[in-house]
């Protein structure tokens, strides 16, 4: 895999740590897991896209 499909990887499990860890709270803050959640499908989205683009070139 390329440099930015492994950063992007390791990004979207970052921010999906930060989900999980935000669920714990007491007393959860839904717009930040909702930004979170936006946030990391955006980044889902990019890995998305590059991996099609590095299949169309292979």
């Amino acid at each position: 895999m390329t440099r930015l499909i492994d950063r992007l990887i390791t990004l979207h499990r970052a921010i999906d740590a930060a989900v999980l860890r935000e669920r714990q709270h007491l007393i959860p803050d839904p717009l930040r897991i909702a930004a979170l959640k936006k946030r990391r499908l955006a980044i889902k989205d990019r890995i998305h896209r590059a991996l099609v683009r590095r299949l169309a070139t292979a």
